[in-house]
């Protein structure tokens, strides 16, 4: 997301939007090529009973880091051919991790999409005053709104450092519920249209305090669950998320040009 923002702060304007779609997707090549050189995870290949594939990819790995591992090597390991079942992330010593977290990041992708939706929307819309919702058509952003969205979005780089070093000093949970009490304020506030440099101010916060709690979830994720379901457990979760980031993205543009102010009402 940072690359996005700050390649079509740079080209949009400039080349056009064909451009810079193709300029936000070359990283997905080298990606598909890494993804289709990557070999299955050793540690689900041995606890699922198949320890002649579980070595050689072990071997593959050693081989691409410029190691080499004796002829002989065994692997042993607890063998449980259901690790990739839901049941276990779902019984009854994990279940309030499970939907703890699930709702906790489902509702923040929800919010954070919401968020990347409704901040261009409201730039282009001029809406902090306007007497009517605005009209449902396509527009360039000018470099002025580019700019501000990139600011007010790059916050989220501020909120993820602070997350991880009051995670170590403090907590996970305390500052947790501070900065999700604080994004409600925020997000709330933005009802309140005091003048352009206001919004853009809460808009910021609101960004900062997203990605605090984002990072937060992501350090409690693997420290919740055993080492023998967390792969799964990692999953599930950022599946919900996922689905709360296409369900944010839909409802805040289909509310905005009922009203701009609607579309904020399901971020709370």
């Amino acid at each position: 997301q940072w690359y996005q923002r700050r390649v079509a702060f740079i080209f949009l304007q400039n080349v056009g939007w064909h451009w810079l779609i193709i300029i936000v997707s070359l990283p997905a090549v080298p990606a598909l090529i890494l993804i289709l050189a990557l070999p299955e995870s050793p540690r689900f290949l041995c606890v699922s009973g198949q320890q002649e594939k579980a070595i050689k990819a072990v071997r593959t790995m050693a081989k691409l880091n410029g190691k080499e591992l004796q002829e002989n090597i065994q692997m042993t390991c607890f063998v449980d051919e259901e690790l990739g079942s839901y049941t276990k992330i779902s019984n009854k010593d994990n279940r309030k991790s499970t939907i703890a977290l699930s709702v906790m990041y489902f509702c923040n992708i929800f919010i954070e999409f919401g968020l990347i939706v409704w901040l261009p929307l409201m730039y282009s819309a001029n809406m902090c005053g306007a007497a009517q919702s605005p009209r449902h058509k396509c527009q360039s952003l000018t470099q002025d709104d580019l700019l501000k969205l990139t600011i007010a979005t790059g916050g989220g780089l501020l909120g993820a450092i602070a997350a991880m070093i009051l995670a170590q000093c403090i907590g996970r949970l305390k500052p947790l519920r501070v900065a999700s009490f604080i994004m409600l304020l925020s997000i709330a506030t933005m009802f309140v249209c005091v003048n352009e440099s206001f919004t853009f101010a809460t808009t910021m916060i609101a960004k900062i305090v997203e990605a605090f709690v984002n990072t937060t979830i992501w350090i409690m994720i693997p420290e919740s669950f055993p080492t023998c379901i967390r792969s799964t457990a990692t999953g599930f979760i950022n599946g919900c998320g996922k689905i709360g980031g296409v369900l944010g993205t839909a409802c805040v543009y289909l509310l905005f040009y009922v009203s701009p102010y609607s579309a904020l009402i399901p971020l709370l």
